[in-house]
């Protein structure tokens, strides 16, 4: 499932951002000071939602700023396990059904000839169209064999890509910011109270929003944090 748009109006730009992962405080602020108009392109990378203080007013908001939006493993997740699982079945009731409509026709890759946008990655060698969604929204690192794609003994799936096109992706918080020559990874660890990140693709210019604050502390820096906490006996 690909997405793309012919009729964007003369002079107007091509903007990418990345995960925000509920922060939606960020995500306007964000906006505001990229002054986004009416010619504008918005591309969102997936990760709308999750961890952070406000997924719904995420969602919300790049829908009703008709921005674009790939699917991401987040979203993925939300879809499969609305129907009873928490938090995505008071998210779904929070949406309303014209917004989860909305949500469930994301696609997993825009392209057009400047550019290709994924969530994750690529699979080496392929284009998005002969790869699964599963690769598609998850992917960090390549075995060969698309079986393990986080293992970080592992060459990232990005130092295989050798196309013409730039790509642009997210979901890789751990690397942060990743500008190369042809892949642009703008998933910058907002919800983590780093950065949300934006790329303006005729410009090649890098606009960012510091975080607010933390949001979310993954569960191993949590175990790390409250060990650290406990008074050690004896010298």
């Amino acid at each position: 499932m690909s997405e793309s748009r012919t009729n964007i109006q003369p002079a107007g730009r091509t903007i990418f951002i990345g995960d925000v992962h509920g922060c939606a405080e960020e995500l306007k602020l964000l906006v505001k000071k990229l002054e986004v108009g009416s010619r504008d392109r918005v591309i969102m990378l997936g990760d709308l939602i999750n961890r952070g203080p406000d997924p719904a007013g995420v969602v919300r908001f790049v829908y009703e700023m008709d921005f674009e939006c790939l699917m991401g493993n987040h979203e993925d997740e939300y879809l499969r396990h609305y129907h009873g699982m928490e938090p995505y079945a008071s998210l779904r009731k929070s949406l309303g059904e014209e917004i989860h409509a909305w949500l469930e026709r994301r696609p997993l890759w825009i392209e057009t000839d400047d550019f290709l946008a994924v969530h994750a990655g690529l699979e080496p060698g392929k284009h998005p169209s002969e790869t699964s969604k599963r690769i598609l929204v998850t992917i960090r690192t390549w075995d060969g064999k698309g079986e393990d794609l986080k293992n970080p003994d592992n060459p990232a799936w990005y130092e295989f890509y050798d196309g013409s096109r730039p790509v642009f992706y997210g979901h890789w918080a751990r690397k942060g910011l990743n500008i190369r020559a042809n892949t642009i990874g703008l998933d910058s660890g907002c919800v983590y109270g780093r950065a949300l990140s934006a790329y303006i693709l005729e410009t090649r210019e890098l606009v960012q929003l510091p975080a607010l604050r933390t949001h979310y502390i993954p569960p191993s820096l949590r175990h790390k944090q409250s060990s650290a906490s406990v008074p050690q006996r004896g010298g």
